[in-house]
């Protein structure tokens, strides 16, 4: 016996279709051609700033174990299953799939880092599957064969969860989905912190279930498997469900995000920086808040969009010097390079005074402005340039703030989940991974 592990990416389109639909179909087919999974089959989110990604910039891997003599069969089986479940007549889909025989090298380790935190090229994905002896398969232009190299290599060595995502029959796609709302939180109330992101408290939504018309029918993560088949036998659904199956997954462990400094931020990364804040918050028009971050080694825009909800009135309380980590995406705006906040860490906060006229020595009345710095009595005529400074109180205190679980990314840590681990295995190693290439 052998093991040969299988990279698929890129079946899906932004209208329509899953590629963890794709896999799970070629898990189906192969199972039924008698090959066993080795673990858990994978799903990969890869970065998620990718300017042509579809939605979640999702890519599968899973590890089979074969006669060596079955390997041509394994191929023909998941190609045809590609070929038949991929949205080959969307213009942005472009599938691409890898297989590979024993171990992933360091060398695919590195390219997943790569893949999750930068933005990767065919010809790299390429030119690794030539010096490692794997086989690629691609359909136009090939740009699948990316994530379904990094796939491969995904090293969930530091952190990872589950996810366990329930399938609707093809009847059903596009149709409203029937899901019980009442169940879900229930079920959300029995299993958190175990299982998370289910509903969004102070939306009022649940957060299982897409809105696209993906097969689809919901997904729930978690920290086990067993939580999960705990979690989906309370959710109840008005519609049969065709097939479920448990992923494990990156999702959740802020493998997206690397310590920076200001002055190497780039476009298109995922940072943390540690800075102070250079200028006071600021709301705009469609109701985003702005503030600029500042390091030893320069400036850079932070924001707090209006998808973020009551997040955008926590970044409001800041003031200039406050001492702060932020989270999030860089992009490249009209502004400049800006971080699209996902959390943020407050970890000192200045003093601020109120100014206040001083009193009057003799009559003990409040004195009035009469120019800058200067103050008089209107009825003593005598002046005074020191005003009367009070501390106020901040509503604002140090620790960590996210968005609602509505805005937040696939790749995203929820704070719950973090402090889940800090109380159950110490604070996690979360921002350290091998060396990229």
């Amino acid at each position: 016996m052998s093991v040969v592990w299988i990279g698929v990416d890129d079946t899906d389109s932004k209208k329509r279709g899953c590629t963890t639909y794709v896999g799970a179909q070629i898990i189906k087919r192969l199972e039924s051609r008698g090959y066993s999974l080795s673990g858990y089959p994978k799903l990969v989110r890869l970065n998620p700033n990718c300017s042509y990604k579809t939605r979640g910039n999702a890519a599968i891997s899973m590890m089979v174990e074969i006669e060596n003599e079955d390997f041509e069969d394994v191929k023909d089986t998941v190609l045809g299953v590609v070929e038949e479940f991929s949205e080959m007549g969307e213009d942005e889909t472009d599938p691409g799939v890898v297989f590979y025989k024993g171990d992933p090298p360091q060398i695919l380790r590195e390219f997943y880092w790569h893949t999750v935190r930068d933005i990767s090229s065919i010809d790299l994905a390429m030119k690794i599957i030539r010096e490692i002896g794997a086989e690629a398969f691609w359909w136009k232009t090939g740009r699948g064969v990316i994530g379904a190299l990094a796939a491969i290599g995904v090293d969930l060595s530091k952190k990872k969860t589950y996810e366990l995502i329930a399938y609707r029959r093809k009847e059903y796609w596009g149709a409203v989905r029937m899901i019980d709302e009442e169940s879900v939180w229930e079920m959300d109330k029995a299993t958190y912190p175990l299982t998370f992101d289910n509903v969004d408290k102070d939306s009022g939504e649940i957060r299982i279930a897409p809105h696209t018309p993906c097969p689809v029918l919901f997904g729930i993560r978690g920290l086990n498997p067993e939580i999960l088949k705990k979690a989906y036998s309370m959710v109840k659904v008005y519609e049969p469900v065709e097939f479920y199956v448990i992923y494990e997954t990156n999702q959740a462990t802020d493998a997206h995000l690397q310590p920076v400094k200001i002055c190497e931020a780039k476009d298109g990364v995922s940072a943390i920086i540690r800075g102070y804040v250079k200028t006071k918050p600021r709301f705009t028009v469609g109701g985003h808040v702005f503030f600029e971050l500042e390091d030893e080694t320069g400036k850079i825009h932070c924001a707090a969009y209006e998808p973020t909800k009551n997040f955008r009135h926590i970044v409001a309380q800041l003031e200039v010097g406050d001492e702060v980590i932020v989270y999030g995406a860089v992009k490249l705006k009209p502004q400049g390079l800006t971080v699209n906040l996902e959390k943020i860490e407050v970890l000192s906060l200045v003093d601020i005074f109120s100014v206040e006229p001083p009193l009057c020595d003799n009559c003990g009345r409040k004195m009035i402005k009469i120019y800058e710095e200067m103050y008089m009595c209107k009825e003593c005529k005598t002046s005074s340039s020191t005003p009367i400074l009070r501390k106020v109180q901040r509503t604002i205190r140090p620790g960590v703030y996210e968005v609602p679980p509505s805005a937040r990314r696939h790749l995203s840590m929820p704070l719950a989940l973090s402090r889940y681990y800090e109380h159950r295995q110490g604070t996690p190693n979360l921002i350290q991974s091998p060396n990229l290439p």
